[in-house]
């Protein structure tokens, strides 16, 4: 994942609303809005801007079915988010000059 890709996940799974909506959909089934509205305390309008922020950030899909959006979770982009972001505790490199803080010696 590219930074931004990153940044962009992360953004998403910054609420508590949208991780409470990726939970619901661990169930792997299409759903509908109206489900999640029935499972969260939110109002119709805020789960669907919560909906559209997962998609934008690539962790739900869609598909139109006349009146109906079926919504999904696109697992392979939680977990490519997740490694990426496992990386980030891997050891550094110890050929790479490690930075100090300031005022606390070298």
């Amino acid at each position: 994942m590219t930074g931004e890709q990153i940044a962009v996940v992360g953004k998403a799974l910054g609420h508590p609303a949208r991780v409470a909506i990726l939970e619901f959909f661990k169930e792997c089934r299409p759903h509908i809005a109206g489900e999640v509205v029935a499972q969260l305390p939110l109002a119709q309008s805020t789960v669907s801007e919560h909906l559209r922020i997962l998609r934008e950030a690539d962790l739900l899909f869609s598909t139109e079915d006349g009146p109906r959006t079926w919504y999904c979770m696109r697992r392979s982009v939680l977990h490519r988010f997740a490694e990426t972001v496992e990386t980030l505790t891997e050891e550094a490199d110890p050929t790479v000059i490690q930075l100090t803080t300031p005022g606390r010696g070298s």
